[in-house]
């Protein structure tokens, strides 16, 4: 008997986790930072939890992606400090233009806090940033 219960709750487990993933997929999270290596750990841990992931090497090719892609992100993960376009231009940017000012953003920081946004802080821990994917993107 508890052998059969274990075996549902297993099941049930699985299709928890199937559901979630399948729910994951469905949704695109970009991210930008000049830095390579920080850039491939971050898309790398969105992948493997099931996200679909798009990637720039700083803010103001990721910002013309953006404008220029029909398949928008539902959240963006940006570094704060690039060359080209920093973290708070592409910001302020973004949220000037109509067709991605809705799309929630949440920043890497290796120094410090932006007020008033979402933020992460380098180096990143895994739970960390799914956690707070799922959060942003939940609200």
């Amino acid at each position: 008997m508890q052998e059969q219960m274990d075996v549902q709750n297993q099941k049930s487990d699985d299709e928890y986790m199937e559901m979630l993933m399948a729910t994951r997929r469905r949704r695109k999270v970009m991210v930008i930072d000049d830095d390579l290596d920080h850039r491939l750990i971050i898309a790398e841990m969105l992948v493997n939890a099931g996200y679909t992931v798009m990637t720039a090497k700083d803010g103001e090719v990721g910002l013309n992606t953006l404008i220029h892609s029909a398949d928008k992100p539902d959240l963006i993960i940006l570094d704060l400090m690039m060359p080209e376009k920093d973290g708070l231009a592409f910001r302020k940017e973004q949220k000037s233009l109509d067709s991605i000012s809705h799309i929630p953003v949440v920043f890497l920081s290796g120094q410090g806090l932006v007020e008033g946004e979402t933020c992460l802080m380098k180096p990143v821990d895994e739970r960390v940033v799914l956690k707070t994917v799922e959060e942003v993107l939940a609200s």
